[in-house]
């Protein structure tokens, strides 16, 4: 057991352990108990069960070096209104007061993504919105979208969703899908 799992162990009658588990499955349905699977090959009456201490766990902290507020929701809003354009990683820098490299590493901080990977994210989810509200053609949604082409279109598009953008559009084109977005 490595030193950061930390354990409480018990000691429980046979009889009581199909309840106990029936019991902790029903108040628990993530199910974060688990039978040890070593002790279970004992006799039966040592068994135990093994849980998780929550006071051991780490708690999540607020991430240090990144973006404040007012700099996430400019960036954010920069992002939307040149979506359209190319967006160069010293603008998005300049936007917020920052150098190029430690607006980079607190922008990875904040979002989790490099910000090329979260503009690519961005031009995708808009390409989304565009295939599902107008009837325009791949290749004019790509240059909407500030791609190159439909067929820059079709890579990005594959590589964020797994499919292409026109199997993605006639899936949720249909009237039963259409729903599910909402």
């Amino acid at each position: 057991m490595s030193a950061t799992a930390a354990v409480v162990a018990r000691q429980i009658n046979p009889l009581d352990m199909s309840t106990i588990y029936a019991d902790l499955t029903g108040l628990y349905p993530e199910n974060p108990f688990s039978i040890d699977a070593k002790i279970t090959e004992r006799q039966p009456a040592q068994l135990r069960l093994v849980e998780p201490v929550a006071s051991v766990r780490p708690e999540k902290q607020g991430t240090t070096g990144g973006l404040a507020p007012w700099q996430v929701k400019k960036v954010k809003l920069y992002i939307e209104a040149r979506i359209g354009h190319g967006i160069p990683l010293d603008e998005l820098a300049q936007q917020v007061r920052l150098s190029t490299s430690y607006f980079s590493a607190a922008f990875k901080a904040t979002f989790g993504v490099p910000p090329h990977s979260y503009v690519v994210s961005c031009r995708v989810e808009y390409a989304k919105q565009r295939m599902l509200t107008t009837n325009a053609p791949l290749c004019e949604i790509a240059l909407d979208c500030g791609l190159a082409d439909q067929s820059h279109l079709s890579r990005v598009f594959r590589r964020v969703t797994g499919t292409t953008p026109s199997a993605w559009r006639r899936y949720f084109s249909r009237p039963d899908r259409a729903v599910a977005l909402q």
